[in-house]
């Protein structure tokens, strides 16, 4: 394999931890190396990923009062709190140099972190799919993939240390007995090389086992470079776009342009929620006379390219669970979501679906005008 370029941030801007990758990936033509970031944001931020509603999500006002900026990646998965405590990996790759599979690449793509946490002493460590480091059942690190411009994408973590009552603060829940039951449940779940270990571990020690874990697995030899001029400018292009506000609300009904709904007996809207082995998928239905006119599939799964809008696509047309199951099925074989099978989508969108029906009239009453029938509930 060819040298694979490493540039090695060290402490950066909590911009830069997220941002850079984006750039580069957008603007490296074939014939440019495949890049290792590393990198620790000096300040704590918050990262949501590609396809979740940022209301459904996080804490806003707590944010504000913490001083925590909000970020959203291309990068699927769910919300995350991020400080300095981590050392990020983020390759930025060939397409044709990654394995077809996208189960495959995950796996491919974690034996470096793996053999990280091992070489560290974590002698339990592995990857645990669709997209975790685990150990013992404890988490370790998350893993993530994107298709970003012309290049493939894979980003993941060695945690240092972990704030569970910090993650937990940022999260969008009810009361605050259910904040310190969920703070409780991550302490238990979430791990760290310090609690593993039982003693802290340098980062820059962290770092070197990390890029020799990484020429190990990959059979290169990682060389120490920096962006050149034109992706630097890739980049300056993309810092304003990554901290606009319109980005981070961009997963949303209300964000994208469709044709106007005048809200009636007649409009409805549905929500459905549904966990799959890949992760929670949450879909929104605009439900018109018998037809879903608009719909949206959010949540803190991995996707690669555009699943999400060819799945949002499938979901318009006639309003019934058969007619919801058939599209999506129709269009399956074209995306990429590992963890998320045909069947999650459509039980999501049927609950959705008999959300929106459900605020109709009760059996024995009469349908609105204009309103050919209830449908099977």
């Amino acid at each position: 394999m060819d040298d694979v370029r490493l540039i090695d941030l060290g402490l950066c801007s909590y911009t830069q931890s997220q941002t850079l990758y984006h750039a580069l990936a957008d603007t490296m033509r074939p014939t440019d190396p495949n890049t290792l970031i590393l990198c620790r944001p000096r300040r704590p931020y918050v990262c949501i990923g590609r396809h979740q509603e940022l209301g459904r999500e996080v804490d806003e006002a707590a944010c504000r009062r913490l001083g925590l900026p909000i970020l959203r990646r291309e990068v699927g998965g769910g919300a995350v709190y991020l400080d300095r405590n981590q050392v990020f990996f983020q390759l930025v790759w060939r397409p044709r140099e990654v394995p077809a599979r996208i189960h495959d690449a995950f796996e491919h793509f974690a034996r470096a972190p793996v053999d990280c946490y091992r070489q560290l002493g974590v002698s339990g460590a592995h990857f645990a799919p669709v997209n975790d480091l685990q150990v013992d059942g404890r988490k370790i690190g998350g893993l993530g993939a994107a298709t970003i411009g012309h290049r493939f994408v894979f980003v993941g973590s060695i945690i240092l240390d972990f704030d569970a009552r910090a993650a937990a603060s940022v999260l969008r829940i009810a009361d605050e007995k259910m904040r310190d039951k969920v703070a409780g449940a991550i302490d238990t779940y979430v791990s760290s090389l310090r609690k593993e270990l039982g003693h802290p571990v340098p980062p820059r020690t962290v770092r070197r086992q990390l890029v020799a874990s990484f020429e190990q697995t990959l059979g290169a030899r990682l060389v120490p470079g920096r962006p050149d001029a034109r992706e630097l400018a890739g980049y300056r292009r993309w810092v304003p776009r990554m901290r606009s506000r319109a980005w981070v609300d961009e997963v949303g009904l209300g964000g994208r342009p469709r044709k106007p709904l005048r809200i009636t007996g007649q409009v409805y809207l549905g929500h459905g929620d549904h966990k799959a082995p890949g992760g929670l998928v949450r879909v929104t239905l605009v439900v018109a006379g018998d037809t879903v006119v608009d719909s949206l599939v959010s949540g803190d799964f991995y996707a690669i390219g555009d699943a999400p809008a060819q799945m949002e696509a499938a979901l318009l047309g006639p309003a019934s669970p058969e007619g919801l199951a058939q599209r999506v099925a129709a269009v399956w074989s074209r995306l990429e979501a590992p963890g998320v099978a045909p069947d999650d989508v459509v039980h999501a969108a049927t609950e959705a679906l008999r959300t929106a029906i459900g605020a109709l009239p009760g059996e024995g009453a009469p349908a609105p005008a204009g309103r050919r029938g209830r449908g099977p509930w």
